[in-house]
């Protein structure tokens, strides 16, 4: 049983969360008609991440605000307001607090499956893998559409690489190339040494 303190601060904070997503939800600061906002207008959590956890060569493509863990939870349920960050690497959820920070990351190639859930304004967004799962909540309906959509183009990319060229259909069209006349002799060597110097 919990202490009514603690049940009091808690639907405090739940309420004041709610409160302020349907404010920004409603009178964006950037004076457009939706809740979305530009990448340039970053949350101080995305701010954080991207100066300490944003590997060199990592980009991040979409953000969103909300929360993991219950409203009321505890332990490994406790509510964390923060931000999901995806990237083309992975999918993390990110909060930094006075205390110290909160970092949950999924690699994208990992991510088996992807749910969507929506109850009371509450928009879920449940990421499985084959022995973990990172459960995201928001309350903007763009954000969450903004999130999967970019989570499952990566999946697609790095499930279904672009192949390399075949040097040797390159070696074929090459000589094509030359019996048409289209390149000389010389153009014609100097390209076979550079595709069979790939094999």
């Amino acid at each position: 049983m919990y202490p009514i303190s603690f049940l009091l601060y808690s639907s405090i904070n739940f309420v004041s969360y709610y409160l302020k997503a349907l404010i920004k939800l409603s009178h964006p600061k950037d004076g457009s008609n939706s809740g979305e906002r530009s990448m340039s207008k970053e949350s101080k959590h995305v701010v954080k991440f991207r100066g300490s956890h944003l590997n060199e060569k990592e980009k991040i493509i979409a953000w969103g605000e909300g929360y993991i863990g219950e409203v009321m939870g505890s332990g490994d349920k406790k509510q964390y307001n923060g931000v999901l960050v995806v990237t083309d690497k992975r999918v993390a959820f990110y909060r930094k607090g006075i205390l110290g920070e909160v970092l949950e990351t999924i690699p994208i190639e990992k991510i088996t499956s992807i749910e969507r859930m929506s109850m009371l304004g509450h928009r879920t967004i449940r990421m499985h893998t084959s022995n973990d799962e990172l459960e995201f909540k928001t309350f903007s309906k763009d954000k969450e559409l903004e999130l999967v959509n970019s989570i499952e183009t990566k999946r697609a990319t790095i499930s279904n690489p672009t192949p390399a060229p075949d040097p040797m259909d390159a070696l074929k069209k090459l000589g094509e190339l030359r019996a048409l006349e289209v390149i000389t002799e010389n153009e014609f060597q100097e390209k076979k040494r550079t595709l069979l110097a790939k094999l």
